[in-house]
Parts: C-alpha cells; structure tokens; sequence
C-alpha cells in the first residue's frame, strides 16, 4: 500500500499546474507591479456595425509574452477567420495601462479599467483593429489557445536538439522537433554554421506545454508548424550580428591541442586561407606549403584532399605534423568574435586560429615558431 500511495503522490506532482513556474512580477520603469492577475486571459467583441462580427480574446503570460487571437463570424454566426499574433507586453503605472508591441514594433495601449477589463485606446499596426474604444473583459487564468502564429528567433541545434530564442522577449524555449515540419532541421543542417551556433529563422509555429523531459513538472515549447526563412549571419535587429566569416579569410594558428603557440618572433607561422570559390584551402605549416579542397555546410567542415610540399626544416618539423594531423581530424568548426576552434566530431577543440584578415599570405617574422608544451607534459 505505501508504494501505492507514493506512487498517487508522483502521478499528483505531474498535474498541470501543480509545479509551477516562477516569475519575476512584471513592473514598470518605476519598479510599481503590475496589478493584474497573472496569467489573464481577456475576451470582448468589436463593436461595427458595417464589419462582420469579431471576437478578440488576449492572453497576457507572467513572462511578458501575449497571445492575441481574432476570429470573424459570417451571418450565421459560424466562425469564420482566424488571425493571431504573439508579442511582448508591458505596463505602464502612470497610465494605468498595458502597452502591446509586436514584431513591428508599433504598440496598441489598453487601459486597465476599474472593473479588472481592459480597454482598447489606440492601435498602432497589428492585427488588432480600432472602430471605436471597446473593452475586453477578465475571463479568467486558464488559457485554451494553441494558435498557430508567425514567431522570429534564434534558432540553434547541438545533440539533437533545437533551441529556439524568441526575438521580442529574449525568451529561449525547446524546440518539439518530433511533432514539427522537419524543413526547419533540414534547412538549418545545409545551412553553413559553426557547431550550436544560433541562426536567425521565420516560422509559424505553436507554443505547447508539455511534460519536462527528463525532469518533473512542466515547460513551454515551440512547435514549427511551417517554415520560412533562415538568415545566416544575422541577429534579432535584421542587422548583422558581426561575425567574422568561416570563408574568405585567412586564419593563423594560436593554440594546438590545449598548448599555445607562441607568435611574437615566429617564422613561417601556420596558417590556411578559405577561399569560397571552388572551396579551396591553402596554408603553410611552419616548413611546407600545402593546399587542397574543404568540404563545409551545416555545422560540418572537413579538409578534403590535400596536397604539401616536402621541404625539411631544422625546426619546427613536429608542430607542423601536429598541425596537419589536426587539420586531417577536423570535422567540426565555431567561430567566436574573431577566434576559430577546429573541433572534432564529438564538439573537442583540436586548435584554435586567430583571424589575420582577407589576404592569402600572412606577414612573416624572423624565426620559427615554438609549441609552448606545459612542463607535465614534457
């Protein structure tokens, strides 16, 4: 009997709502809270007499997100359009109003009346349209919207799973790939990126809670309904996010196996210049030249054939054979600012490059490089 009754216990704990989730209570500038009830839901009808029947029902979350759902009736009453929209919240003490903004940018305020409703005031974009001033009235917490609505994030994949940063909110929710349309994952893995690297996507999608994976309790996840575009080399503001690109650009090793390299008064430094066109690579160890092929798209890159001289040097021959070894397990790449690490299969850094610029040949100093090896390890 008693594992019977533990065993009530956990199916208890699993219940929506019985774990919930925290938040930070939602304030204005001043710091004053908000004094809705969160979650609230909101449901009203737009008054026009020459516009088919509409009913608006407004979802503010706790975590600044809202769900906004339109649906037209024809003259039978059955439902008939559907629009949605999912944006970001906020309130504003001194005007004793909720402010609404989405991925336009323009807002819509929405006094909060005595009654507990909310009023519409003014509309700014969207596709909340103004008549005339009409409220919405408090309906309750529970929320039944599985809306389908047009979402812009980052979204990034490591082990097999998504991970989708929502851009108004800054909000990073799981990505529910099983139930998705799969073009997201397939555009994603032939779009050229570093290994986890976020790229900026368009979709429509859902939000659905469900079971935590692996854990106890509930969370909230994206759903891609059906995809859009995806936008390297971009972030949230459209602009770019400042990255130095894989290709095009030469790169100068720093770090090899853990041990830096040092630089200063080195000869001959390795390095290799990516050229986009036709995919070729070519470099130098610290004794040889050699060049050849790459193959990079999604998050793989590999040097393909590869092709050296064999001029032997007094010094430097093992860091070079170190170099080239590296070079032959590469299966993998991330870029961060202006630093490249060559990474094998399984996510390991073999090397780290410095960006030196666009140029094929790097400046060349007096005297060959040295593997800076830990003591240990000597």
């Amino acid at each position: 009997m008693q594992g019977v009754t533990w065993l009530f216990v956990f199916l208890f704990l699993l219940q929506p709502g019985c774990v919930q989730q925290k938040y930070t209570p939602i304030t204005d500038e001043t710091g004053a809270v908000c004094p809705l009830p969160l979650p609230a839901v909101y449901r009203g009808d737009i008054p026009c007499p020459d516009c088919p029947p509409t009913r608006v029902v407004l979802q503010l979350r706790p975590d600044s997100l809202y769900f906004l759902r339109l649906t037209t009736t024809d003259t039978e009453g059955e439902a008939g359009e559907v629009k949605a929209e999912i944006g970001i919240w906020k309130y504003n003490a001194s005007a004793g109003a909720v402010i609404l903004t989405g991925y336009d940018n323009r807002s819509t305020s929405l006094l909060i009346t005595p009654s507990g409703g909310l009023r519409v005031l003014n509309v700014a974009g969207g596709i909340l349209p103004l008549v005339v001033n009409y409220d919405l009235a408090y309906e309750g917490k529970k929320a039944d919207s599985k809306d389908v609505v047009r979402l812009k994030g980052m979204y990034a994949r490591s082990d097999d799973k998504g991970t989708f940063s929502e851009c108004l909110s800054g909000k990073t929710f799981p990505v529910a790939e099983k139930q998705a349309d799969q073009a997201l994952v397939r555009t994603y893995m032939h779009t050229r990126h570093g290994q986890g690297e976020p790229l900026l996507v368009t979709l429509e999608g859902q939000l659905i809670s469900r079971a935590k994976l692996g854990s106890i309790g509930f969370e909230d996840a994206v759903v891609p309904v059906h995809f859009i575009t995806i936008q390297p080399g971009v972030d949230c503001s459209g602009k770019g996010d400042g990255r130095v690109t894989l290709v095009d650009n030469t790169w100068r090793l720093i770090e090899l196996n853990g041990n830096p390299v040092q630089q200063d008064d080195g000869r001959n430094v390795p390095y290799f210049h990516l050229a986009a066109r036709g995919n070729r690579v070519n470099g130098f160890g610290v004794c040889n030249k050699f060049y050849g092929t790459y193959f990079a798209q999604g998050p793989f890159f590999l040097f393909n054939k590869k092709f050296h001289t064999s001029q032997p040097c007094a010094q430097g021959m093992e860091l070079e054979n170190d170099f080239f070894r590296v070079l032959a397990a590469t299966d993998g790449y991330r870029i961060e600012g202006e630093i490249l690490e060559l990474r094998n299969r399984d996510g390991r850094v073999l090397a780290k490059m410095q960006h030196v610029g666009r140029e094929e040949d790097v400046p060349l100093a007096p005297r060959p490089p040295v593997l800076m090896v830990p003591a240990e390890k000597q």
